[in-house]
């Protein structure tokens, strides 16, 4: 890192961003006066003042996006970077005509419910009123779990995928199951909050590259880290240290112990499990379980002992926990489970986000992963193809088995995957 790119860094600050408050303000002269003092020879302090200018950008960013779509600030952000759209990205239509206004708690049970629509704000004024349903005070004091909310969405980045909204989106969907089937009268009202805040920091901090690339960056500069969920690992520890600098935000202090301790298994449990690399590990241990419980409510009278353990007891806090580990997952890859349009635009942002991974591993000597380059719409279609009836489907037809009423979100799927079949056949016609 040279002193040169620091000073280009800082003049790029100053010319494209107008800071928000006095904090940004005065945290920005600092980084001017320290630059000041910076020795070309030193290299070590050059490269921590350009790795904290790095983030107070990234932080002001986020700050500034606040009264945006995610999808507008990725849109300019990439505009202003001259980063390169996928072809798909142009094919993402937004009908703010049919925006809610002022949304009701019929509009947030809506499965299909458009989330693009909506600035960060509006997401998290639709988050507390959520919480505000299930009547949770009793764990966080509301006006404290607002402004925890806050800075959870402040530390979500400005990318095309795994952003807030995306975040939202699962936490969304997870309260569409609970209301709308029997989830509600098997985990507690405690488990269920701290599910759905587990939803809300499930990804924070994302940067739009997957556990692949931190591993083979890690390795490249010979730095030692365990190589299973480090990202996820990483948004656990992000919540936490946001709760650990300010007092007032960590709601777990003022809660006796054993629920201290059953809140944060739930929030550190359900984030860990949305790593891709647990998937079939879950899945075999949830199908199995599915089959033991359908099995013992098909026949009360059952008396094998192994049936009987492997079947969910509401009374059992793991299996509790488990449930609600499977639901938070199985959110987090449901976009195929909405309707062709919604299901669409949120996989053609993740096909920019994978392009821009194969981009910056180009850029910094890494073996591309070429599986997440985009080539083509028939390539991009065999890919949704393939990942909706080895990861989606499977996943969500075991949780209709377990809860009936959810059987309209494998169903989808499966209209998604005709869809599909069609679109593949009018592009080799």
């Amino acid at each position: 890192m040279s002193l040169q790119q620091i000073e280009q860094l800082i003049n790029q600050i100053k010319t494209s961003y107008q800071m928000p408050n006095k904090e940004f303000q005065n945290t920005f002269k600092h980084f001017e006066n320290c630059v000041q003092s910076l020795k070309k020879e030193n290299q070590e302090q050059l490269n921590k003042v350009y790795k904290a200018l790095k983030r107070f950008r990234r932080r002001l960013e986020n700050e500034l996006k606040l009264n945006q779509t995610d999808y507008h600030a990725f849109i300019k952000k990439w505009k202003t970077m001259n980063i390169t759209f996928v072809p798909l990205v142009y094919d993402v239509k937004l009908d703010f005509s049919k925006k809610i206004q002022t949304l009701k708690y019929e509009d947030l049970i809506n499965v299909n419910f458009n989330h693009h629509h909506y600035t960060s704000k509006e997401m998290l004024k639709a988050s507390m009123m959520i919480f505000h349903h299930l009547e949770v005070e009793q764990y966080a004091n509301y006006n404290n779990l607002e402004n925890l909310l806050t800075q959870i969405n402040l530390n979500y980045n400005i990318v095309s995928y795994h952003n807030f909204t995306h975040a939202f989106a699962l936490f969304q969907l997870l309260f569409c199951v609970y209301e709308k089937s029997d989830l509600k009268y098997f985990v507690t009202k405690q488990d269920i909050f701290a599910a759905l805040l587990a939803s809300l920091s499930h990804d924070l901090n994302h940067k739009g590259v997957n556990n692949l690339y931190k591993v083979k960056k890690s390795k490249k500069i010979n730095k030692n880290i365990c190589e299973q969920a480090v990202l996820e690992t990483m948004h656990v520890s992000t919540l936490f240290n946001i709760m650990a600098k300010n007092q007032q935000l960590n709601f777990l202090n003022q809660l006796p112990n054993i629920q201290q301790q059953e809140i944060k298994r739930i929030i550190v449990s359900s984030i860990l499990a949305t790593d891709m690399g647990q998937h079939f590990n879950i899945f075999s241990s949830f199908k199995d379980r599915v089959n033991a419980t359908i099995d013992l409510r098909d026949n009360q009278n059952i008396t094998d002992p192994l049936i009987r353990y492997r079947g969910f007891n509401k009374d059992n806090f793991d299996d509790r926990k488990f449930i609600l580990n499977v639901l938070v997952h199985a959110c987090d890859i449901s976009n195929p489970c909405l309707e062709w349009d919604a299901y669409m635009k949120w996989s053609f942002l993740l096909a920019q986000e994978f392009q821009d991974q194969t981009i910056k591993e180009a850029a910094k000597g890494l073996e591309v992963t070429t599986m997440l380059q985009y080539k083509d719409k028939l390539t991009f279609f065999n890919g949704q193809t393939f990942f909706l009836n080895t990861f989606v489907l499977p996943q969500w037809q075991t949780i209709a088995t377990l809860y009936p009423s959810l059987i309209d979100l494998p169903n989808e799927v499966k209209r998604n995957l005709e869809i599909l079949e069609e679109e593949k056949k009018k592009l080799t016609n």
